[in-house]
């Protein structure tokens, strides 16, 4: 008798386990399939896919070469520069800081970089507050528009940047708009929030991040952006040769990144593979790293209409999008040769992100539309 019950149990678990090993496998075909059809829409390269289901299930799904000249096929632990994505540590970071009682995000920023040389120089620095730049409503420009940037990164593609150098795009240039009044994207916050970061706690960023952020949530495939080679590193291709001064195949023979990509800092300023953005997607937005308080910040948009696509909102490097009665946060990400996306929805507990090995993007649709139909089907 024991020996049928112990008989029949076994069939069962054998059954559930095969059902569920199929329902994975046609999940990821499935998947592919819909990649296949973004990439052949775009010309795009190669395309990878990770999904964070409830439970911390990882699925991935990769279509396309991650070298096209090779054509060496894309691999789940290929590793892209995930542009702005990468503001979300920095935001981390800080708000991690004001759950230390290190700051508050309504401090003015006089407080702490009044008697520096370079603030007056700043439009309206007396009136910023870290919130404005945690939400660009500081009405600083962009410095990475500057056209003379472009200009030193071909003269000089090691150069190491400084905080001030990179800020020195923005001398003299008048505000976007009053602080606190409007709505303007600028990497020039992040920056100045990067340099707050260092002067509080003593450490490098990467220094800082990595403590906090990489080794103690096993984020073993993100990397700083810190050097013009980078771990398992697969070339991109720019459609934007000309205006960033960099080949179209962005990744050299030698392995090098046409330019330092140091100069992004806390603008981006991180590789990595496309599973562990999407493990720090449900990390960052699912609260798991910082107080129920901070987490409503991060999620809370700015009262200031953006120009974001698809009526998104801004909170804390978090775009917000309330769509068909669902609320998700996340962020898109451009570097020279790779877009971004990564979406939470807290509703289902799922974490999203997608990486294509070229900036090519279709300008009629944002690749936040392009992960609609990905969800249906893990949905």
């Amino acid at each position: 008798m024991r020996k049928t019950i112990f008989l029949i149990l076994l069939t069962l678990i054998l059954n559930n386990a095969c059902q569920f090993a199929q329902k994975k496998i046609i999940s990821e075909e499935i998947l592919k399939n819909e990649l296949q059809k973004i990439r052949d829409e775009g010309s795009i390269p190669g395309i990878s896919l990770a999904v964070i289901m409830p439970g911390d299930e990882l699925i991935t799904a990769c279509v396309g070469y991650s070298d096209k000249e090779k054509q060496i096929l894309m691999k789940p632990d290929d590793v892209m520069f995930s542009g702005s994505t990468g503001k979300t540590f920095c935001a981390a970071t800080i708000l991690q800081l004001q759950d230390e009682g290190k700051l508050h995000v309504d401090d003015l920023l006089s407080v702490y970089f009044g008697s520096e040389s370079w603030f007056s120089k700043i439009p309206n620095a007396e009136k910023l507050t870290l919130r404005m730049l945690l939400n660009h409503t500081s009405g600083l420009e962009r410095y990475e528009f500057d056209d003379s940037i472009a200009i030193k990164l071909k003269e000089n593609p090691d150069k190491v940047w400084t905080g001030e150098e990179r800020l020195s795009h923005i001398y003299g240039k008048p505000a976007l708009h009053q602080p606190g009044e409007g709505w303007a994207y600028s990497d020039t916050n992040y920056i100045i929030l990067g340099m707050l970061i260092e002067k509080l706690t003593g450490n490098e960023y990467y220094d800082e991040i990595n403590k906090r952020f990489f080794v103690p949530y096993k984020l073993e495939n993100t990397f700083p952006g810190n050097s013009r080679i980078i771990t398992r590193l697969i070339p991109g291709y720019s459609a934007f040769s000309k205006e960033f001064a960099v080949p179209e195949k962005v990744l050299l023979d030698d392995g090098r990144f046409a330019f330092n990509p140091q100069m992004e800092f806390t603008g981006g300023g991180i590789a990595c593979t496309t599973s562990d953005l999407a493990r720090w997607g449900k990390l960052y937005y699912g609260g798991r790293v910082l107080s129920e308080q901070a987490l409503e910040m991060l999620r809370t948009p700015s009262i200031h209409k953006t120009n974001l696509d698809d009526n998104a909102g801004y909170g804390f490097a978090s775009f917000v999008w309330d769509e068909n009665n669902q609320l998700s946060y996340g962020h898109t990400g451009f570097f020279p040769g790779y877009v971004t996306i990564i979406e939470y929805i807290p509703e289902l507990d799922i974490s999203i992100a997608m990486q294509w090995n070229t900036d090519r993007k279709n300008p009629g649709k944002s690749l936040h539309r392009y992960l609609d139909q990905i969800k249906k089907i893990i949905i």
